[in-house]
């Protein structure tokens, strides 16, 4: 009797809003492999994604990374998103971001193609609480939008 493993690509991003700091704060999980593999075919064939590696390198790389994969626009304007920085917890790399200078919030766009470059079957779940709603959507190749209206 023969199995094989199959292998699922998921990142899982928590998405809030802070009102009195009028900003957006995002942690994200990643596996680690695959986000080694994605940084080493994109940027440098030698990078590691461990507590081993050189992290100010590793640290340039996802912020390059993640501000070309995650896109923000909040009432209708592209926002800065800024990679805070990042913790390792048993599979994952987590990330902490931020996008500043949301004064409200009408709408919100969020894209997230982060690993899709690589892994077309990656998918990326978004949990929001965002003004008292919670929502969770799931991002996939093809559908990499979520699209939140608050006003009311």
């Amino acid at each position: 009797m023969s199995f094989s493993i199959h292998k699922y690509y998921l990142s899982v991003t928590d998405v809030s809003y802070n009102e009195e700091e009028a900003s957006l704060q995002m942690i994200t999980r990643l596996f680690y492999d695959d986000l080694e593999d994605v940084l080493k075919e994109r940027y440098d064939e030698s990078l590691l994604v461990d507590a081993t590696a050189d992290q100010e390198k590793l640290d340039l790389y996802l912020k390059k990374y993640i501000s070309r994969k995650l896109k923000v626009i909040a009432n209708g304007e592209e926002k800065e998103v800024t990679f805070i920085g990042k913790e390792y917890e048993d599979d994952f790399v987590i990330c902490y971001i931020e996008v500043s200078k949301v004064e409200s919030l009408n709408t919100l766009e969020i894209e997230n193609t982060m690993l899709m470059d690589l892994f077309p079957e990656q998918k990326n779940m978004m949990h929001t609480n965002i003004l008292g709603k919670k929502k969770s959507l799931l991002l996939i190749d093809g559908n990499t939008k979520a699209v939140l209206n608050f006003s009311k």
